[in-house]
């Protein structure tokens, strides 16, 4: 008999938008920034055994580069390091006159090589009993749920040489959404797509199964689906995107869902819902091909097997894009005058469209702005919220000193450019009010300069 403990956890897919849609399009004219396709990429040379856990998979069919993928994210000891407190931490409490919060302490923090060493064999036991104690399905999905971890009550009793820590009469059952599988059994699917739509279609999926893997590992740990922080920092107590976190350094998703297969990626930080919106709004980063492609080479994994996955930089951020409660705007952040000029086009079309609708008698959409921000290469990278620590690190008293203005040079495709800013400290951020969006009766572009940003108005 099947239960479900509380409500399950779930990786959800970002909300879909025909105006982010529209935006990301222009942005990307003519996949100016191989987010699409890039003849440059290499084949997948991945040829790693599959990670027992992954039995229930059809390992010889389609699906076996992924697996390779997802069993590589599950191997080396870089990356199980992860997993450690998830298993052997102890529950901690702030006590510090604030709200209450309950994370989990790190044995890895202070632990010598042998014991770092026995913590990691720990893991890998751990990870190979729930070859046995996790059920996965795939099911017609829940609105925008792209897979979702329940508990089972189960008679199953464990191995002598199980886990120690597994030894609850229950499992865990990880059910995926069935468009996936579609994906892979269509004709005009995953056999007749590119490279780079393999490539996205892939590391979707593995890095779906690990989020979920990683809730299945709490439900098996704890016996419910209630997680605390894994750590005090951390913006939220969602494991799964804990583990992306520590693994790329943000959370990675297709933007448009209505296509077959997974679209072109955009990233955003791990952030608090409220803090992004207090710094402007949750920023959504390109990410290009030649980032996904890397993941599915030896060489790649050689470098996380020695370094760990801090070793991978982070995608080059050509475009950000933002839902601005305060503006009541998109805000499209980029350095490429092309952006802009395509930003300025498709503003022509909204306004053209509200126009035609308008004189249909027709309904039109509420105010609908956009925002230009020009921005330097170099500060494109930053994040407009603190992005926290994806590996342990003692706490160091942060300097009250007043920061110089240097001078950088920063490399981008076509041009070699200097900026000269200042060095914001990570945590800095502005509180910014929300307000509403205002509605005009008649369609006008108004252009004017508001703190650095070349803001274009559609008001319909």
């Amino acid at each position: 008999m099947t239960t479900e403990d509380l409500s399950p956890e779930k990786r959800m897919a970002p909300g879909t938008s025909s105006g982010i849609n529209s935006l990301i399009a222009a942005a990307n004219k003519h996949d100016r920034f191989h987010l699409l396709e890039d003849q440059n990429v290499l084949p997948a040379n991945l040829d790693n055994p599959i990670h027992p856990i992954f039995w229930w998979f059809d390992c010889d069919g389609p699906l076996q580069q992924m697996l390779r993928l997802a069993s590589h994210f599950l191997t080396h000891d870089t990356v199980l390091t992860f997993f450690v407190p998830l298993l052997y931490g102890r529950e901690l409490t702030t006590n510090d006159g604030k709200a209450q919060m309950t994370y989990l302490s790190d044995p890895m923090a202070s632990a010598s090589r042998a014991k770092r060493d026995d913590l990691i064999d720990g893991v890998r036991q751990a990870l190979h009993c729930l070859a046995h104690s996790i059920e996965f399905r795939f099911m017609v999905p829940e609105k925008r749920v792209y897979a979702r971890t329940l508990t089972n009550s189960s008679s199953r009793v464990h191995a002598s040489n199980c886990s120690s820590v597994f030894q609850r009469r229950l499992t865990a059952r990880i059910e995926i959404a069935d468009r996936f599988l579609h994906f892979y059994k269509s004709e005009e699917g995953y056999a007749a797509s590119s490279r780079c739509a393999q490539f996205r279609h892939d590391f979707l999926l593995a890095s779906t199964l690990v989020h979920e893997i990683v809730h299945a590992v709490g439900v098996m740990r704890r016996g419910n689906l209630i997680e605390p922080r894994i750590r005090a920092e951390h913006p939220d107590t969602e494991w799964g995107y804990a583990w992306e976190h520590f693994m790329f350094g943000c959370i990675i998703n297709p933007q448009d869902r209505t296509r077959p297969g997974t679209h072109l990626l955009m990233r955003k930080v791990w952030a608090d819902t409220k803090v992004a919106e207090e710094a402007g709004g949750k920023e959504y980063s390109d990410v290009s091909m030649s980032y996904i492609a890397q993941w599915f080479r030896n060489e790649t994994w050689d470098i996380i097997a020695s370094r760990g996955p801090r070793a991978i930089r982070l995608p080059i951020v050509h475009f950000k894009i933002q839902s601005s409660h305060k503006h009541g705007a998109w805000i499209v952040s980029a350095n490429s005058i092309n952006i802009r000029r395509d930003i300025l086009a498709l503003h022509q079309q909204w306004r053209q469209q509200s126009r035609k609708l308008g004189a249909n008698g027709l309904p039109v959409s509420n105010c609908s702005r956009i925002l230009l921000r020009p921005q330097t290469a170099r500060a494109l990278q930053k994040s407009n919220v603190p992005t926290p620590s994806r590996m342990y690190r003692r706490p160091r008293i942060a300097s009250t000193k007043t920061r110089k203005l240097k001078t950088t040079q920063v490399v981008t495709a076509n041009t070699k450019v200097t900026v000269q800013e200042a060095d914001t400290p990570a945590n800095a951020s502005r509180k910014r009010l929300v307000e509403s969006m205002t509605e005009s009766t008649t369609v006008h572009k108004k252009v004017k300069r508001e703190k650095g940003i070349r803001s274009i108005e559609l008001h319909t």
